[in-house]
């Protein structure tokens, strides 16, 4: 499943002010968003809106590698 896009978020709502209104967040949060919509903005915009998505928004994996650490 791929996650929505920010700015395709920003289009379907009709703009960045209108998609902060709507996430309950600022207009500055909405600008600071990366590539990808947050998570957890993505599940509340589906409970809006869920005729956006063809598919429910599934949590991302996060992959944690293990340090290796080196004696000075």
């Amino acid at each position: 499943m791929l996650s929505m896009k920010t700015e395709t978020a920003i289009q379907l709502a009709g703009s960045k002010a209108k998609l902060a209104s709507m996430l309950g967040v600022s207009r500055a949060a909405v600008t600071q968003y990366k590539e990808i919509l947050p998570f957890k903005r993505e599940l509340r915009l589906y409970e809006l809106h869920p005729e956006w998505f063809a598919e429910p928004p599934v949590a991302r994996k996060i992959v944690i590698q293990e340090a290796v650490l080196t004696p000075v």
